[in-house]
């Protein structure tokens, strides 16, 4: 985050006789919510001071910036205000700016892109299980360096077809945090299920299904769609197959055929 004209005048009136260290200590615990300052960038802005009587940051070079003008800054925080989640490069076609300078415009004004956050149900046991997985995969890294070639990555993700957008990949743009979370899940909506795998370079996948998963259509898909893909011309197999907590992931049938599939 770059000083402003006031700070800037700050640390030069605090400098005295002490170690620029020592003066970005003070403005940092002045200042604990902006981002510290470094030792380093107060002796540069002090050297400058020193040479030029300023502390104003010297003349660029190169052609001037009229895309980030004030009346073209202006438009696009305006429309970030009325609507903070459209990407930059929606608002960019819809202004006329490039997308760089609708990045540049937002990063001087110091506004920055939240992500939902999505609040998932924690058990009592999931902290061990995390922290069992992470030192078994380390082990496993240790033996066998290409161990994560192995393994048959997968995930699913709900598409609405009331318009609603995949979270994980909707930013809120914003000067300010603002602790956007999803508490619930709609309920009674028509959506998609996508599935898709990632094993080696390999995409596997997506396959779509319809409605709610369960763990018998989860089975299915499994073993009559997913497996068979999975199978390569030379009849190589990924070694482990990874899959989140789902309910359906865990029926008795699903884990008696990933238990013959994947033995261990």
């Amino acid at each position: 985050m770059p000083l402003t004209t006031e700070e800037r005048k700050e640390l030069i009136r605090t400098w005295g006789d002490r170690s620029a260290r020592a003066v970005a200590a003070e403005f940092n615990e002045r200042h604990p919510d902006r981002h510290p300052v470094s030792h380093v960038s107060v002796a540069q802005l002090f050297t400058r001071f020193m040479k030029t009587g300023s502390v104003a940051d010297r003349p660029r070079s190169g052609r001037p910036v009229t895309e980030t003008d004030e009346a073209t800054s202006v438009a696009v925080l305006a429309t970030f205000a009325k609507s903070s989640t459209p990407s930059t490069r929606r608002l960019s076609m819809e202004c006329g700016v490039k997308r760089r300078s609708v990045g540049r415009i937002l990063k001087e004004h110091r506004w920055h892109p939240y992500k939902l956050q999505m609040q998932h149900h924690m058990s009592e046991d999931d902290p061990d299980r995390r922290m069992q997985f992470c030192e078994w995969a380390v082990a496993q890294l240790q033996e066998d360096p290409d161990f994560h070639t192995k393994i048959l990555f997968t995930d699913e993700a709900n598409f609405y077809v009331h318009g609603e957008v995949n979270k994980q990949n909707l930013r809120y743009w914003s000067p300010n945090n603002p602790q956007w979370t999803d508490p619930c899940k709609l309920v009674g909506r028509g959506k998609l299920l996508v599935w898709c795998g990632l094993w080696c370079s390999k995409v596997i996948g997506p396959f779509f299904i319809p409605g709610n998963l369960n763990a018998d259509m989860y089975l299915n898909m499994l073993s009559d769609i997913i497996l068979p893909s999975v199978m390569s011309a030379d009849d190589t197999f990924p070694s482990f197959f990874q899959q989140d907590g789902a309910p359906p992931h865990y029926g008795l049938g699903v884990c008696t055929h990933r238990d013959e599939q994947f033995p261990g």
